[in-house]
């Protein structure tokens, strides 16, 4: 991302969170211009090998926002699911070794574990959905983990996000986290943000197709 896109995206995150307190009308557009600005920020670089999927990964993602601001939980869920596909299917491609931080690997898969212990008795007729997106944000962290990009930021960017997405299922399902819009929000758009920058500055340039 751009210097200028950088910024734009730092100001409307601000305002968003500004918006969190003042409860404005118009909250569900400051709540998606963040994750537009990334998405045109990777329609602008140059065609590569993750460019078209990044754009699909931030697309679902803005509908996910938008489902979620409108309480339309089981479907902000699934725009979600598909966005973590999407972004599982990039790190697919880095895929290095199963063993690769090895350590990480099995430290994530504790917490997940952990995490569907602590929320299934309290899922009721959600356990299907809410299981399922577990299970694929899980292979995302560890794609991610076992992928040959760095930690700084694609890794890190993996791991915030799945943080943001407890944190969100903690409120719902278990106990009310205190501030939990800004600390769910600020997880989510710097996760976001440290995907797409890491991705984009890791992604290798398509070849053009050679003329007869």
């Amino acid at each position: 991302m751009s210097k200028t896109m950088n910024i734009a995206f730092l100001v409307f995150v601000l305002l968003y969170m500004l918006g969190l307190f003042y409860v404005v009308d118009f909250l569900w557009l400051l709540k998606i211009i963040p994750i537009a600005i990334t998405g045109v920020s990777v329609f602008k670089t140059q065609a590569s090998s993750s460019r078209s999927v990044l754009i699909v990964a931030l697309v679902f993602s803005g509908c996910g926002d938008l489902l979620l601001a409108f309480d339309e939980f089981i479907f902000g869920v699934a725009a979600f699911l598909l966005a973590q596909l999407s972004y599982a299917l990039i790190f697919r491609a880095y895929w290095q070794s199963i063993s690769t931080r090895w350590a990480m690997s099995v430290g994530l898969l504790i917490y997940m574990v952990f995490m569907a212990w602590l929320l299934l008795p309290s899922l009721g007729d959600l356990q299907l959905p809410v299981m399922a997106y577990l299970l694929v944000i899980s292979a995302m962290g560890l794609l991610a983990v076992q992928s040959s990009l760095p930690i700084r930021w694609a890794v890190l960017g993996a791991v915030v996000f799945i943080i943001s997405d407890s944190l969100i299922a903690v409120n719902k399902f278990i106990s009310p986290v205190p501030f939990e819009s800004y600390w769910i929000m600020s997880t989510y758009y710097a996760a976001q943000f440290m995907l797409v920058t890491s991705l984009l500055k890791s992604a290798k340039p398509q070849s053009k197709a050679r003329k007869n």
